[in-house]
C-alpha cells in the first residue's frame, strides 16, 4: 500500500478552498461583499482583509510539492518568498493591518467610529445634555 501523499488530491482540495477565501477577501476590498467584516469584531486586526492573503497562501501551498518537476531555483525562490509573504501578511492581518493596506471605505469607517459619529453611536448612545 502506498503511503505517500497524493499531490494532485491535495491540490484539488486546497486550491478551491484558497480560491474561495481569496475571492471573498477581494470582494471585501472592493466593498461588494461586506458581510465578512463581521469577523473584525472578534479580533484586533482586520480578518476580513487578511483572508485575501491567507487564501492566496492556501492556493500556493500545495504547489510546493511539484518542485520535483522543475529543479530550477530561479522559479522556486520567488515562489517561496511570495508564499512566505502571503502567510506572514495573512496571519499578521488578524491582529494588526496597516492603514496603507486597508481600502478607503474602511479607513473612513474607522475615523467615524473614533469621532463617535458612526450609526451605532448615533442610534444607541444618547448624548448627555451639557448646560
Amino acid at each position: 500500500m502506498e503511503t505517500e501523499t497524493n499531490d494532485w488530491a491535495l491540490f484539488a482540495v486546497m486550491f478551491p478552498f484558497g480560491l474561495m477565501l481569496f475571492i471573498a477577501g477581494l470582494l471585501v476590498y472592493l466593498k461588494k461583499y461586506v458581510h465578512l467584516v463581521v469577523l473584525d469584531d472578534f479580533s484586533t486586526g482586520k480578518p476580513s482583509l487578511a483572508c485575501t492573503f491567507l487564501g492566496m497562501w492556501v492556493m500556493l501551498l500545495p504547489a510546493a510539492n511539484f518542485r520535483e518537476i522543475t529543479a530550477n531555483d530561479v522559479i522556486f525562490i520567488p515562489y517561496a518568498l511570495l508564499t512566505f509573504a502571503c502567510q506572514g501578511i495573512g496571519i499578521l492581518g488578524w491582529f494588526w493591518m496597516p492603514k496603507f493596506m486597508q481600502p478607503a471605505w474602511m479607513k473612513e469607517g474607522d475615523r467615524l467610529i473614533a469621532r463617535g459619529e458612526d450609526q451605532f453611536t448615533k442610534r444607541y448612545i444618547k448624548k448627555k445634555d451639557v448646560r
